[in-house]
């Protein structure tokens, strides 16, 4: 018999690929179990004796393991101390700005392929947000930014102090589509997607807007079973325990939140 297991295991059940043979096909009676569609993810990473360490895996194509991996369209430029740099070309060991103004240490980069044609239903990749020259940029950017759906833009406020003791939030990109400014489009080909994670969580800036590096979010652990658990942090090689990634540095909020947080 020849039988395959699949590289990763949901938290309630394993399960396996189809048979090659029809000797234990299901009868027409029987229910058949779907199976989990796969995404396949490249990681690089700074391990914590200062190697770098790039791998390959495979796991579920769902909004917890696409959000990894597409907040920033491949020619994203990425603001460093030596000039803008493509989000393409970054390393692990890369000096990145932030936008407190403490430059930090980039210590992971991920990747995926956003492919239009190939619809999976429970991706999340279902476009790209393109936000328009100046639309959300203080900075007064000179050129569109491509994002992924995943992606968080840093938002101010002078009402939010007055609220909730804040002065910027982070705001899904999607919810910021209004038809100008920003909006979604569908590529006409592959795109790679990339992700990038800082020592300390921050924000970046990509094209003159402050874009959210990656971080899992509060609660996430309480919500996986063992076995996805260990599958998703063999994402991380330098991670642990969830609580290796740290603290949030900044509030995470819709924005029908935001706007009722600030409205006068």
């Amino acid at each position: 018999m020849n039988k395959q297991l699949s590289p990763a295991l949901w938290a309630e059940n394993t399960y396996s690929l189809p048979v090659t043979t029809d000797r234990f096909a299901l009868s027409k009676e029987r229910s058949q179990r779907s199976q989990p569609l796969m995404r396949k993810y490249e990681i690089a990473s700074l391990l914590p004796c200062g190697d770098a360490r790039t791998s390959h895996h495979l796991a579920p194509a769902n909004d917890l393991f696409e959000a990894t991996s597409s907040a920033f369209a491949r020619g994203a430029l990425i603001a460093t101390p030596n000039g803008p740099i493509a989000v393409e070309d970054l390393l692990p060991d890369d000096i990145v700005d932030t936008v407190d103004g403490t430059p930090q240490t980039l210590v992971w980069v991920s990747s995926t392929s956003y492919i239009p044609t190939q619809s999976q239903p429970n991706s999340t990749l279902t476009g790209l947000m393109r936000l328009v020259a100046d639309g959300y940029s203080k900075a007064g950017a000179h050129c569109d930014l491509m994002l992924g759906p995943n992606a968080r833009l840093l938002q101010e406020h002078p009402n939010l102090e007055k609220a909730i003791s804040v002065r910027s939030v982070l705001a899904p990109v999607r919810d910021l589509e209004d038809g100008y400014g920003a909006f979604f489009v569908s590529p006409p080909s592959r795109v790679k997607l990339f992700h990038l994670r800082l020592a300390k969580h921050a924000a970046i800036y990509a094209n003159g807007r402050a874009v959210e590096t990656y971080h899992p979010g509060k609660g996430v652990d309480d919500q996986l079973g063992d076995n996805m658990r260990t599958l998703f942090l063999s994402l991380f090689p330098d991670i642990e325990v969830f609580t290796d990634f740290g603290p949030l540095a900044y509030p995470r909020m819709s924005k029908d939140t935001l706007e009722s947080l600030t409205r006068n």
